[in-house]
């Protein structure tokens, strides 16, 4: 049975575990596996951010699971997973901005071999310096970077929170500002429901604020990081109207489950059906003819 939108399910998104969405169904921790159930349950593909850390083997038979079952790739993160809260994209040294490139072009490169078109971006800071500059700082590294990325057709886009820390930009506010300094047509922004509802409150007025930027979805209900309809937040109403305005891009189910075990997963798949339909009605039709998001 197909979803509606284009939903994603994850292959390991919270450290230390990286544990799959449906790791109690699927019973297994390969990537392939994964797939192949992401496309029979009616997914439009996986989110696999940290595949950069995926032995080359592994991306290849991703790769070949992918085109076999017609699913796509959400976005990677630009950089390891042990170095996200550096301050990597504010370091403007000769030699910050080269380790910069190597991480950029390298998940680039793991991103083009998936059919991935965006790395995301999370953008940590130096507490001894002012943010005003940091963020001039970042935006010109975004500026450069995003120049590396398009040899591949990818582009960068920013996920602002503070679920992890140092980070630079810590709400949407923060976020538009840097992506207004990049002047770049290859950054964008991510815009995660859990984090927003933390960090702005109002999703929809955040999202009003950032909707000429907005790159991705990510799609989780709150409070907990649960699945669509397990929590409070309007995201039928944040996600029909963010259709309504012409996203069409992957929607990343970036969520844990209310109840983790094998029952859970079955509910809350359900559950996401549920949601699913609620969307379709609330922007007048169950089909969904796909067009190109923020580039």
């Amino acid at each position: 049975m197909s979803f509606t939108q284009r939903y994603t399910s994850h292959l390991g998104y919270a450290p230390p575990a990286l544990r799959p969405q449906f790791a109690e169904t699927v019973a297994s921790l390969d990537p392939v596996a994964h797939v192949e159930y992401a496309a029979r349950i009616g997914m439009s593909g996986v989110f696999d951010p940290w595949a950069a850390r995926r032995e080359e083997r592994e991306i290849v038979d991703m790769a070949k699971a992918l085109a076999d079952t017609g699913l796509s790739c959400s976005a990677i993160v630009a950089v390891p997973l042990e170095q996200v809260v550096a301050p990597l994209w504010v370091d403007r040294t000769r030699s910050g901005r080269r380790v910069l490139e190597q991480h950029v072009r390298a998940a680039a490169q793991t991103a083009h071999a998936l059919g991935s078109g965006q790395l995301a971006v999370l953008i940590a800071g130096d507490g001894a310096r002012s943010s005003e500059q940091q963020a001039a700082d970042a935006a010109a590294s975004l500026r450069e970077m995003s120049t590396v990325c398009a040899d591949f057709g990818i582009e960068l886009a920013i996920e602002p929170m503070i679920a992890l820390p140092n980070m630079l930009l810590r709400n949407i506010t923060d976020a538009v500002e840097v992506v207004k300094l990049a002047d770049s047509p290859g950054v964008g922004i991510i815009f995660d429901t859990g984090h927003v509802s933390i960090t702005d409150g109002d999703l929809l007025g955040a999202f009003d604020v950032a909707r000429e930027h907005i790159s991705s979805v990510q799609v989780v209900d709150m409070p907990g990081r649960v699945e669509p309809g397990a929590g409070d937040l309007p995201i039928v109403n944040l996600l029909a109207t963010a259709i309504a305005h012409g996203y069409s891009g992957l929607i990343d189910l970036e969520h844990y489950w209310l109840d983790p075990s094998l029952a859970g997963e079955a509910s809350g798949l359900g559950r996401l059906r549920e949601f699913d339909a609620q969307v379709a009605t609330a922007i007048g039709t169950r089909t969904n003819t796909p067009i190109t998001a923020h580039t």
